[in-house]
């Protein structure tokens, strides 16, 4: 079964025509924006990266007032601590209080005092949990509706692939300045810093994306338990 002939789908491929968009109004911006001010509006802690924490608290906040099939109240509560985690992310707080990161294994077989392992821990443990919770009660089900072409589990394939060309496109700078030598020109920079910012800050709104689908597809992806 095909998605144009699933019964009571909306929009199946809603997800991947909003981030081809957004790949398309980063490239224009690029193109029409001096490099000074658009790698200022792009930069570390820029209007764009706080924009995109922003959308992650806001949602894991809103995300306990919207009606959707299935959205039970463990699923809220993973979905909110995995929006605050993106958001803390974002926004560079998992090493902002002992001045490295805490995801690092590293981080807790080194000299780090106790007190700083032990918090760092009681915040990443929940974080670890509720991640572990959609995808060990979830994944089954995402690969499944992605063989029916479900709009939700595409929209959820497009959230994580978007991660992966997030993070490809924003090491691709240094890794190849470290590894081959290669410097970027002004013009290049400027591109992959357009790129990456942006589809980050895209991310939040594919949330959205998912639950507007949950709501109108017939079945939904998540039933009620």
């Amino acid at each position: 079964m095909n998605a144009a002939s699933y019964p009571g789908a909306w929009r199946p491929y809603l997800s991947v025509q909003f981030v081809l968009l957004v790949v398309v109004l980063a490239t224009a911006t690029w193109a029409v924006v001096p490099f000074a001010p658009l790698m200022a509006f792009m930069a570390e802690t820029g209007p764009i990266e706080r924009g995109t924490a922003a959308l992650y608290f806001l949602s894991a906040l809103l995300l306990w007032g919207v009606p959707a099939p299935g959205l039970d109240l463990p699923r809220r509560l993973a979905l909110s601590l995995a929006m605050l985690a993106f958001g803390a992310r974002e926004l560079d707080l998992h090493k902002a209080w002992t001045g490295m990161s805490v995801l690092k294994v590293s981080f807790y077989l080194h000299d780090a005092p106790l007190k700083q392992k032990l918090v760092a821990l009681a915040v990443l443990l929940p974080v670890a949990a509720a991640f572990g919770y959609l995808v060990l009660a979830h994944l089954r089900l995402v690969i499944d509706g992605l063989r029916r072409r479900h709009p939700v589990a595409i929209t959820v394939a497009v959230f994580f692939g978007t991660i992966v060309l997030s993070k490809l496109i924003d090491r691709s700078e240094n890794v190849l300045l470290e590894d081959y030598g290669f410097q970027f020109p002004e013009w290049l920079s400027a591109l992959r810093a357009s790129l990456e910012e942006t589809l980050e800050l895209c991310l939040p709104l594919l949330l959205w994306i998912g639950l507007l689908q949950q709501r109108r597809t017939q079945p939904p992806l998540l039933k009620g338990r």
